[in-house]
């Protein structure tokens, strides 16, 4: 049976336990891909009764078909465990994971089927369950029916459970279950989408719980359920496949062939030569004089947009572009995406090449070729374009007449100024629901020559909860007020597309060092591959030590899945040894990663990567000001083990934030597999931007 519009909006209603379901029970549905959900309800499962407490949920769609999520659970907010211990009063406060797998090939207008766990691998697994659970729609009703197998003390999900919901209208939805032990109706209220944004939706529910344990009769939530995937992420028109791109031998790549008598001035010559489509037969007949004023506008243009380092040369048959991107600083796709609109827009002459380079401080990333004529279909009428893209790059400067009018816009001695928030927190502990030390983060890049830049960090502390003020227990963790870094910063690139970052002066992290951080980072062709390592120093200064890092890493990039999936091993700042696995799953320009984590302890986490700054930065001739593109928060619990300690800073390396994958290759997204697979994007910000 297919579903109606009412049903289809409907489908990710989340229960009061971290996991997509009517209210007690879990359903075969799963939340949508790109979703996050965030709830918080104040019925609480403490040992075998049902209290009147606190949840925190939250839940997200990772990949067609699976959800994962988490829980914290506490009688009280800000109780000190401890204390109320030794008082005689014992209470709970828990962080859990739960883990749901709809199971694929079943037809929609059968029925949904699907596994889940919750509480998975925690160190008290107070609500530890597992289930099998099928769902099949009548109509405007939902009909479940699961069996389960539980540690809880409370019994739900133990044997077999069963409820109906009732889609009444858009807004309102009636429940009636039995979750293995008890019985329970309920409403949930959803706020007409009309009223909100088109990422935002917001629900109510009120569950009336008739358990032979329960404090009280009614309980009540409020869930916010965000959209990851961007409107105009998820707008973005399918690209048509090209005529040249059917089943056939792959193009051949030749050296472009620039005109003999060109003139004008010449920038320094590499000695590898670059690639290029072949292209067809030149068919205009513009003038070198024409060409000319044509280069000189298309550069006048990228300089309005703020490009940097703007370099623009040209032949009867080809047009090359090597520049700097220092405003798009949230998808280097962005960048790529208006240069090369722009390029096919001003350059409307038939049968040229183009060349694209793009670098970063005069380090090249990636180079892009092709035919003006190709890719301006693809502008007007979303057919692929055929690119040949690679991050081996070879830049020719010979044979070309470079245009020398207007600046370039020197990227050096331009200071770039990056605000963000900070905090050190602690999540549900023995201390408290959330402990924290909230701070202003400030980081300036001065870039003084080739791949060279200087670096200042500080913070201001705003706020912090009570255990993080003086000669409470997160004292030490509490943010310095002041300067946090000083540090000379180097990027330079090897043969074999090996590049390299070496950072080496002051840093500060709970106490002073002074020392230095290598990496080196090799990715394939293709951007399939990449492997890193890692090597650092630091000395303290408040006393006698130091303290020496070493990390290798291996990533698997499928651009296609927007999914990256990476192991590391060696040893981490605070001296802790061992190895983390990593699944990150992109959604536009925010991921999601669940990691585990082997050092002192073993973890279990989900982090999210959010970009806290526009698509388009404010940049003027005096600087750049921005948010930070890449500003990360997470979570994480213990497993397997009998206790929940806290933990700060393991599995962390210094400088994590500047590496080579973020400074130089876009998240590991600047690749020709990412890019083939999002060229709508680079269709989209064109026809966004070049107004």
């Amino acid at each position: 049976m297919a579903s109606t519009p009412l049903m289809a909006a409907t489908t990710d209603n989340q229960s009061f336990y971290g996991f997509t379901g009517l209210i007690n029970i879990p359903n075969a549905y799963v939340a949508d891909f790109g979703s996050l959900h965030t709830q918080y309800n104040n019925q609480l499962e403490y040992r075998a009764d049902v209290v009147d407490g606190h949840n925190f949920t939250i839940n997200t769609g990772v990949f067609e078909g699976l959800e994962v999520g988490g829980k914290i659970a506490s009688v009280s907010i800000h109780d000190n465990l401890f204390h109320e211990s030794a008082k005689g009063n014992s209470q709970i406060r828990d962080l859990s994971f739960n883990a749901k797998y709809q199971l694929p090939f079943i037809p929609k207008n059968w029925f949904s089927l699907a596994v889940g766990a919750q509480d998975i691998g925690g160190a008290a697994n107070n609500y530890k369950a597992y289930y099998a659970v099928a769902t099949k729609r009548l109509g405007n009703f939902d009909l479940t029916l699961g069996a389960g197998t539980t540690d809880n003390l409370t019994n739900r999900l133990d044997g077999a459970f069963a409820g109906v919901q009732w889609h009444a209208t858009e807004w309102l939805s009636i429940t009636a279950e039995h979750n293995g032990e008890a019985t329970s109706s309920g409403l949930k209220l959803h706020v007409p989408s009309k009223w909100l944004s088109n990422q935002l939706a917001i629900s109510l529910a009120a569950n009336y719980y008739d358990h032979k344990q329960s404090e009280d009769d009614v309980y009540f939530g409020i869930n916010f359920k965000y959209q990851l995937n961007k409107p105009e992420h998820k707008s973005f028109r399918p690209i048509k496949p090209a005529p040249q791109l059917a089943p056939q031998p792959k193009p051949h790549i030749t050296p472009i062939i620039s005109d003999s008598n060109s003139s004008g001035p010449k920038a320094p010559q590499l000695k590898n030569k670059p690639t290029l489509l072949k292209s067809k037969q030149v068919k205009h007949t513009a003038t070198d004089s024409e060409l000319e004023q044509t280069a000189m506008a298309f550069k006048a243009a990228l300089l309005d947009d703020g490009f940097e380092n703007i370099h623009v040369g040209y032949s009867l048959s080809s047009v090359h572009v090597i520049i700097e991107n220092h405003v798009f600083n949230q998808n280097e796709l962005d960048a790529i995406g208006l240069i090369l609109g722009r390029l096919q827009a001003h350059f409307n002459y038939p049968g040229m090449d183009f060349n694209l380079v793009l670098q970063k401080l005069e380090v090249p990333q990636i180079q892009i070729s092709g035919q003006l004529d190709d890719y301006r279909g693809f502008i007007q009428s979303g057919t692929a374009p055929n690119l040949a893209i690679t991050n081996r790059v070879n830049i020719q400067h010979g044979g070309l007449t470079w245009v020398n009018f207007g600046s370039t816009n020197s990227p050096y001695y331009t200071p770039r100024l990056t605000l963000s928030p900070d905090i050190v927190k602690g999540v549900a502990t023995e201390l408290g629901v959330l402990d924290y030390s909230l701070a202003l983060k400030a980081q300036l890049e001065v870039p003084i020559w080739q791949g060279g830049s200087i670096n200042v960090t500080g913070t201001q502390g705003i706020a912090t909860s009570d255990d993080f003020k003086d000669n409470k227990p997160f004292t030490r963790f509490r943010h310095k007020d002041g300067l946090t870094s000083l540090t000379y910063k180097q990027n330079w690139q090897l043969p074999f597309n090996i590049h390299n970052q070496t950072q080496i002066g002051y840093y500060y992290e709970f106490t002073n060092y002074l020392g230095f951080k290598h990496q080196s980072m090799w990715m394939s062709e293709s951007g399939r591959h990449q492997i890193s390592a890692q090597l650092g120093y630091f000395d303290y200064q408040d006393f006698d030590g130091d303290k020496t890092i070493y990390n290798t890493s291996y990533q698997y990039n499928l651009s296609e899945y927007d999914i990256s999936l990476s192991a590391s091993v060696g040893k981490f700042f605070n001296k802790d040894s061992g190895y983390k696995l990593t699944s990150k799953f992109w959604f536009g320009d925010t991921s999601l990663d669940v990691y585990y984590l082997d050092t002192k302890g073993r973890f279990v986490g989900i982090g999210l990567t959010v970009p806290l700054t526009p698509r388009k930065d404010y940049a003027t001739s005096y600087g750049v000001i921005k948010g930070k593109h890449n500003w990360r928060e997470r979570i994480q619990t213990r497993v397997g083990e009998s206790h929940n300690n806290v933990a700060f800073g393991l599995g962390q390396l210094p400088f994590d934030d500047t590496t080579i994958e973020t400074e130089l290759f876009n998240q590991s997204r600047l690749s020709e597999s990412y890019i083939q697979h999002h060229l709508p994007r680079l269709r989209e910000v064109y026809k966004t931007y070049a107004k």
